[in-house]
Order: structure tokens, then C-alpha cells, then sequence
């Protein structure tokens, strides 16, 4: 679930824009000593559980924007916007013992390079969402009131979001959650 925070604020003159990528990585550690020990230790220790499946990995985002508006007597427009994309990544962090095998460092190598693609697909669609917020939000026009432009702007934003949680859900649809893509261990 994608948080939505808004905030506003007044007066600066000529439409500056500028999107913003924040990212945060959590890791939890796994290890073992053949490929059934790896697994079975990512899944005891994963902390990711999704409409009660546990999962590997997963991507949260979260778009936040701030905009500003000038009223000129009789219309009200934007004059700046700013988005942020928050991304978090909760992903496996593999603490091998010196004495396993290179086949297993292999597989995994392997795995968490197309695990790791697949999370950075998430990622992407938010950083979509967020420049289309920035760009609809920037061009919306003038509105008779300021009232009604930060209502318009903030639906438009609420809208985008909306738009790209369907997406998301299509894109693991799709992928299958990455198995279709080589996300696939053991």
C-alpha cells in the first residue's frame, strides 16, 4: 500500500519543478551450507508477507508533492511543483560461511541479480508516477480560485497514484512475480 502525504505551500513566481529519489535498503540476513539450507533460511527469515504468502523480497514506494500557486486577481495558477520518490527495499543479504560451495555462491549470484531486477521493475513505476505527477500537476492550467487549483492538483496526484498501484499489481501479474524473469531459487 503506497502512503500519500500532501503538502502546500504559497507565493513563488515562474514554475520551477524538480523531482526528488530517496532510497532505503533493509536487509536480513541468510545463510547455509547447500541450496535447501539457503532456502529454507530466506524463508524462515524473510520478513516480507503479502495476503498471507511470504515473499523474498519487496519494493515499497511512496510519491509525496508540494506545490505552489500566485493568484493574480482573477486565476489562481501553480508556480512550482515538487515531487519526491521514497523507495525502500527489503531484500536478502547472504552471509556465507567460508567453507560453501562455489555452485552455491553461483545459483545465488544468479537469482539476486534477476530478484534484484525484478524489485528495481517496482521501482520504476514510481518513479513514472512521480514525474507524471510532477509534469500533469505543473501544466493543470489556471482555476478561478486557489481553492479549487489545490483541490484539482492534489486529485490529480491521488489519481496518478491510484493509476500506478493498478499497474504495480499488473507488472507482478505479468512477471509472476519474477519467476517469468529468471526469479527463481532453488
Amino acid at each position: 500500500m503506497k502512503a500519500l502525504l500532501i503538502t502546500v505551500s504559497l507565493l513563488i513566481p515562474g514554475v520551477v519543478t524538480g523531482y526528488e529519489q530517496r532510497i532505503n535498503n533493509v536487509y536480513y540476513a541468510v545463510t547455509g551450507d547447500s541450496i535447501e539450507e539457503l532456502w529454507a533460511d530466506v524463508l524462515m527469515k524473510t520478513p516480507v508477507e503479502h495476503e498471507g504468502r511470504k515473499h523474498v523480497a519487496y519494493t515499497r514506494w511512496q510519491v509525496t508533492w508540494r506545490f505552489n500557486w500566485r493568484y493574480d486577481g482573477s486565476a489562481c495558477d501553480i508556480t512550482s511543483v515538487k515531487t519526491r520518490l521514497d523507495v525502500t527495499y527489503t531484500l536478502p543479504r547472504l552471509e556465507l560461511a567460508a567453507t560453501a560451495p562455489d555452485e552455491l555462491l553461483g545459483r545465488w549470484e544468479a537469482y539476486y541479480a534477476a530478484l534484484f531486477d525484478h524489485e528495481q521493475g517496482h521501482k520504476e513505476l514510481g518513479a513514472k508516477a512521480a514525474m507524471q505527477i510532477d509534469d500533469e500537476i505543473r501544466n493543470m492550467g489556471s482555476r478561478t480560485t486557489c481553492a479549487q487549483l489545490e483541490r484539482d492538483a492534489n486529485a490529480i496526484g491521488k489519481k496518478v497514484i491510484e493509476e500506478y498501484s493498478r499497474i504495480e499489481k499488473e507488472y507482478d501479474r505479468s512477471t509472476n512475480h519474477g519467476l517469468n524473469s529468471g526469479v527463481a531459487f532453488p
